[in-house]
């Protein structure tokens, strides 16, 4: 880094600019075209053998991750056409995905629906942007752990995350994913709400 001076002629004030030499300026990053950003533990926890997440499950769930902030999510057909897969087996794996709130329903025009990523996983939006998207949805789950998600619910509807906080005062900007608890990928669900939820069904 060096410094020269710099004289404002109306003033007369001397100011000292600061210059980074050519090692010191920032780089950019290498990875060829567009990037984002994933959660190391959240996809560890999608990959490891009691997730009940196959390879083709991964393959069409990081597919539509990427569509996602190309061209806002893909379709069943779309991720058979380009992974080499059946449609019915892609439009198997997309909708348990959904069920476990890992796909979001982006579109939907008739019997087409268009999915994309969970932004608690995946995201290539700036940090405030990422925060106010994941409040917004509610946490994944995993299919193979206990207390997942019932089959049949699809996560098409935003709503609350439990334990992602608003922040206090004008900007109200949710709490940022890494504040939520570890074991996060889940049935959010509360034991409480269940057993009222079991006696309005007794009664």
């Amino acid at each position: 880094m060096r410094s020269r001076e710099l004289i404002n002629t109306a003033t007369g004030e001397v100011h000292e600019l600061l210059e980074f030499e050519e090692s010191g300026r920032r780089r950019s990053y290498s990875f060829g075209g567009r990037h984002g950003q994933f959660s190391f533990e959240r996809v560890l926890a999608m990959l490891k053998k009691d997730s009940g997440i196959t390879g083709d499950d991964f393959r069409v769930f990081f597919y539509c991750g990427i569509m996602t902030y190309d061209k806002g999510g893909a379709t069943a057909k779309d991720a058979a056409e380009f992974l080499g897969l059946t449609p019915q087996a892609t439009r198997r794996i997309a909708k348990k995905l959904a069920e476990h709130h890992i796909f979001l329903v982006a579109e939907r025009i008739g019997r087409t629906i268009k999915y994309k990523a969970s932004p608690h996983i995946v995201s290539s939006l700036t940090g405030a942007e990422q925060s106010e998207e994941a409040a917004a949805y509610s946490l994944p789950t995993l299919p193979g752990r206990p207390g997942a998600a019932s089959k049949g619910e699809v996560n098409a509807t935003s709503k609350p995350v439990p334990r992602t906080r608003r922040a206090s005062g004008a900007a109200g900007r949710a709490a940022a994913p890494e504040a939520e608890h570890r074991d996060d990928l889940r049935n959010p669900g509360r034991p409480g709400e269940q057993r009222r939820a079991d006696r309005r069904r007794a009664g």
